[in-house]
C-alpha cells in the first residue's frame, strides 16, 4: 500500500510495505573475506564486483542487467545501522533480500510513468547486498531467461585480472 503526495510538482510517494522483508544468505556464492578489498565498475546497465573470497580466491561477478547500486556505507563495525540489520544481514556474506522495501521504492517511483505494469515491472527483479569489511555493496538486478548474475572464481591473480579486464573491455 502507498500513499501518493503532491508538493512542488513532485509526487512523493510513502510505501506502506506489505509483507517483511527477508534476507536469505546466499551459501552457494563465494562469501568475502574479512580483508575482500571489494571493487565495482558500472556502466548504466551492467555490473562488475571483485572481491577477495572467505578461502583467499578471487570472485568476480557479473551483473548483466542492473536497475540501481549503492556502493559505500556502512562498513563492518556500523552495520547495525542498516536499516535491514534485524532481518538477517551479517558480516562478510552475500545475500537476497525477499520482499525488499528498496525494489517496492522503486516500483511506487516508476508507477508514475503512463505505461506502468507492476506485475511485469517487478516479476524478474532481485535485491542483493554484499557485506564486506570497509563497505556494503547493494544492488537490484534484472534476472530472466538471459539475464542472470554469472559468477566466476579465481584461484590466481593473473587469471582474475585477464577475466576482469576481458569482462570491462567486452
Amino acid at each position: 500500500m502507498h500513499r501518493l503526495i503532491q508538493a512542488s510538482g513532485c509526487t512523493i510517494i510513502h510505501v506502506d510495505s506489505m509483507k517483511p522483508p527477508t534476507l536469505v544468505v546466499l551459501e552457494n556464492w563465494p562469501q568475502p573475506h574479512s580483508a575482500s578489498e571489494a571493487v565495482v565498475f558500472a556502466n548504466d546497465s551492467s555490473l562488475l564486483l571483485r572481491y577477495t573470497t572467505a578461502n583467499d580466491a578471487i570472485a568476480i561477478i557479473k551483473f548483466p542487467l542492473v536497475s540501481i547500486f549503492k556502493f559505500g556505507a556502512p562498513n563492518n563495525e556500523a552495520l547495525g545501522g542498516h536499516p535491514l540489520c534485524s532481518k538477517g544481514l551479517k558480516w562478510y556474506s552475500v545475500h537476497r533480500v525477499e520482499n525488499s522495501p528498496w525494489i517496492e521504492e522503486l516500483e511506487k517511483q516508476n508507477s508514475v510513468h503512463h505505461r506502468h505494469d507492476k506485475q511485469r515491472f517487478l516479476e524478474n527483479k532481485m535485491h542483493y547486498i554484499f557485506t564486506f569489511q570497509d563497505s556494503c555493496l547493494e544492488c537490484v538486478a534484472e534476472e530472466g531467461k538471459f539475464w542472470k548474475p554469472i559468477i566466476n572464481v579465481f584461484s590466481t591473480e593473473e587469471e582474475a585480472t585477464h577475466a576482469w579486464k576481458t569482462n570491462i573491455c567486452a
